[in-house]
């Protein structure tokens, strides 16, 4: 499951850097929020409830604008759920 989460963030992130008319702001939310999880995982200290609130926020934010980035975002969550994070 760790590698497909690893996987799924990795896409996120190439989509991220293609998304060339999305909000710079709303990106770098998204950067670090996605460096946040990375972070997170890796030192085994996980706070489920900011991880989840966050990316609903940024992911609600851009919806209409970026389905596919959107759509990224909501599998990683569902990941995230599915471990227990």
């Amino acid at each position: 499951m760790r590698e497909e989460l690893d996987e799924t963030i990795e896409l996120l992130r190439q989509q991220l850097a293609a998304a060339d008319d999305m909000d710079a702001a709303e990106a770098e939310e998204l950067r670090q929020s996605l460096e946040g999880i990375s972070s997170t995982l890796d030192h085994h200290e996980v706070n489920s409830a900011t991880l989840a609130e966050r990316l609903q926020q940024q992911a609600d934010a851009f919806q209409e604008s970026h389905p596919v980035l959107t759509q990224t975002v909501g599998r990683l969550a569902d990941m995230l759920a599915q471990m227990g994070i």
